[in-house]
């Protein structure tokens, strides 16, 4: 590059996990602009590997648009609000000893959810003439008595957080304080939460994360016929080029053996991450994952790992072709929906078992209770408890809790067996 190029650096992060990230941020010479080049949600999955307390100077360090989008994945619990983790951000001043993250926040947050906040826990009075004599106990006034404000929490914790917030806003941007005392009475805290909602799905779409309906089609069923006329026809599968490759959603979890090797063979490892990154945030809008759960987006990451492995285990079953070959032609986005196609097809089988017999087994089988309960969840697995062969795992009589990706047909056979046995069974 010369050094009349203007175009920045861009840190060679392949294959990265967040601590790896976090690290070489902080071994960089200039690590404010490693965190501005970093995608907003591998920023953020550092962020809650590391701990949000953990991250002021990373929240300092961002830009003010990747902090919006850094609240966007982060104060959300389906469509509401969670309110938590606003009161966690709203304490970061206190973490970093000083209200610089704080005035950042003021700049970057959805001001709709502070209103919601003032809403929920702050009591208003304006007089025409101003007065010395407080409206109730515990009011206050910033304007010598024209407005008189009571905070209604009984957290003190909370108490606190927002008596410095509202405090913060008069003195920066008095005209902004007023307008946000008066938003809840010009619209309820539902329009105010929904309006935020819909905002925030737009601005995370242009960030690679599909709205309801595009996350939908990209988990439409696949069948095995289709997926070996698109081998035999051999077109170049779809790239996604128009997003950031999140690489801690691919490399931060397990992949299975096939998975694996796909990634080891693949010339264009970047290409990999988009997709995966699609796929991952697709899913997570699919089935209802938060972003802010960090354990449960890495899980539903291996899960989809399982899926395609799975898929490429039934295609390369009887034939020459290869991984790379199969990725070539569909693409990680049809095998994982023909590997989903499998794995959904036991969770149909599982519901066809009643609740009341499914509960005989808590006590009497476990492990076959098991298998019941992870084969209906929206995205099926396989119990810790049980290995791919149908086989129980037990240490001294104690077993394994959780469970795990569907990655092999011989795992998916086992579950399928299982669960048809219960209902062939005259329960």
């Amino acid at each position: 590059m010369t050094s009349s190029d203007t175009t920045p650096v861009v840190a060679p992060f392949r294959g990265h996990t967040c601590r790896e990230l976090y690290k070489a941020i902080f071994e960089a010479e200039a690590p404010e602009q490693i965190v501005r080049q970093l995608p907003v949600q591998s920023l953020f999955m550092v962020m809650k590997q590391m701990g949000l307390s953990s991250c002021c100077d990373l929240i300092i360090m961002a830009s003010l648009e990747q902090c919006r989008l850094l609240t966007d994945l982060d104060l959300w619990h389906g469509d509401t609000l969670n309110e938590e983790a606003l009161w966690e951000w709203l304490a970061l001043a206190d973490e970093a000893d000083s209200l610089e993250v704080l005035q950042k926040l003021l700049k970057c947050v959805d001001l709709k959810l502070v209103a919601l906040l003032i809403g929920k826990y702050v009591e208003v009075q304006v007089f025409e003439e101003p007065t010395d004599q407080p409206p109730g106990p515990g009011f206050h006034t910033p304007d010598k008595g024209s407005t008189w404000i009571g905070i209604t929490t009984e957290n003190p914790d909370h108490h606190f957080l927002l008596a410095r917030l509202l405090a913060l806003i008069f003195e920066t941007n008095t005209e902004l304080f007023y307008q946000l005392l008066q938003t809840p009475s010009v619209a309820t805290l539902s329009m105010l939460e929904e309006e935020s909602f819909s905002e925030r799905t737009k601005r995370l779409a242009a960030e690679g994360v599909p709205e309801p309906e595009v996350a939908a089609g990209i988990h439409a069923p696949y069948a095995l016929n289709q997926a070996l006329i698109d081998l035999r026809e051999q077109h170049k599968h779809r790239v996604i080029e128009d997003i950031r490759a999140v690489e801690p959603l691919l490399y931060e979890a397990r992949a299975a053996k096939l998975f694996a090797e796909l990634l080891r063979k693949v010339s264009d490892h970047e290409v990999v991450e988009m997709e995966f990154t699609y796929l991952a945030n697709a899913a997570v809008v699919r089935f209802g994952v938060d972003f802010a759960d960090q354990e449960a987006v890495l899980q539903l990451c291996e899960k989809i790992k399982g899926a395609i492995n799975l898929a490429c285990e039934k295609l390369l079953r009887g034939s020459d072709r290869t991984v790379l070959e199969l990725y070539n032609a569909l693409g990680l986005e049809k095998l994982y929906r023909l590997g989903l196609t499998d794995i959904l097809s036991v969770r149909s089988v599982a519901r066809k078992v009643p609740l009341e017999v499914a509960e005989k087994f808590k006590d009497s089988d476990n492990a076959l209770f098991s298998i019941i309960a992870c084969a209906r969840e929206p995205f099926p697995c396989i119990p810790m408890c049980i290995n791919d062969d149908g086989s129980v795992v037990s240490n001294e009589g104690s077993l394994p809790t959780g469970g795990r990706p569907i990655e092999s047909l011989q795992a998916l056979a086992s579950v399928r067996a299982a669960l048809e046995q219960v209902i062939s069974q005259k329960l």
